[in-house]
């Protein structure tokens, strides 16, 4: 294993054992506090490159499959924005053969002491999850525990804003598919606990993946939902931008300062939403990725806010 840019090669060491493994390019670590809001200016993050095998992500209804060329130009873009906005990237190069890898948000959950180790509902996506740990490692973020069996927790299914913790929780009945249980909630909970966090539970529909799908900070004192999909009621002392209708998953943006966030460029009249709330909006073509329903909140995952 390899690494370039402000690597060196025995630090990427650290994320392999037998040093067979795709090369990184690697980031500065940093100290805590890490994330203690999903709003506040994203300073360092990792990612994950898209691989050919993004091309048997399953597409939405009426949508063709992603194409995987035109995933990576648009994931290279994506990382080139935050780097020009001053975000510190680690890229990870994809090592197994699972369509969903560059979805790195999925597996961790990141608080104000360090790393949450997240244990995804999909069975295939937990064998992505040793990769995103060891970089975690090796950048000297501290892994605070792990969400155990049987226990499910999906990290997109969080959203951290200072002292409060939204977590999503299936409607009763919705049956869609396995996602975060009761007992990785309950787990869940006592990590937060012990990071002086409550835990503020919000019901999502049966077509909703996960929380964070619907419903994202975008500010202190704002957040962009769509309010059809989730139940804002418990959802306190936040303005909510409401994304129109049929741009749902327009909600599903990335923060990455106060009121700044990337959008995926297809949702225009949320974008206007969201311009017209004070939000400074990067729009980036990620539609390769939406086409399966993906935002782009699931393809960087934070590792230091200011």
């Amino acid at each position: 294993m390899t690494a370039t840019s402000e690597g060196t090669p025995s630090l990427a060491a650290k994320l392999t054992g037998d040093g067979d493994a795709a090369p990184l390019v690697m980031t500065k670590s940093s100290e805590p506090p890490y994330v203690r809001s999903d709003a506040g200016a994203l300073a360092s993050a990792i990612v994950c490159a898209p691989s050919a095998a993004i091309d048997r992500l399953p597409p939405l209804a009426s949508e063709p499959a992603p194409i995987a060329s035109r995933a990576l130009e648009a994931h290279g873009i994506l990382v080139r924005t935050l780097r020009d906005r001053g975000v510190d990237v680690t890229v990870m190069q994809p090592v197994t053969e699972d369509a969903a890898e560059s979805l790195v948000a999925d597996a961790v959950l990141m608080l104000p002491q360090g790393a949450l180790i997240a244990r995804p509902s999909a069975v295939d996506r937990r064998g992505n999850v040793p990769a995103v740990e060891r970089t975690l490692t090796a950048l000297g973020i501290p892994i605070l525990g792990r969400i155990t069996a049987p226990g499910l927790l999906d990290a997109t299914d969080v959203v951290i804003a200072g002292d409060r913790a939204f977590v999503g929780v299936a409607r009763q009945g919705g049956g869609l598919r396995s996602r975060t249980n009761e007992l990785g909630r309950r787990q869940l909970a006592g990590f937060l606990e012990a990071a002086g966090m409550r835990v503020i539970e919000l019901t999502i529909a049966p077509p909703v993946a996960r929380l964070r799908s619907v419903f994202n900070l975008v500010g202190v004192d704002t957040a962009i939902a769509a309010s059809e999909l989730v139940d804002l009621v418990p959802v306190t002392g936040l303005r909510i931008v409401d994304v129109v209708r049929g741009e749902e998953a327009a909600a599903g943006v990335l923060a990455f300062g106060e009121k700044r966030a990337i959008v995926n460029l297809r949702f225009r009249e949320s974008i206007g939403l969201l311009r017209a709330a004070g939000v400074a909006v990067e729009a980036i073509d990620l539609w390769e990725f939406g086409k399966a329903g993906v935002g782009p909140f699931q393809l960087v995952l934070p590792t230091k806010r200011r």
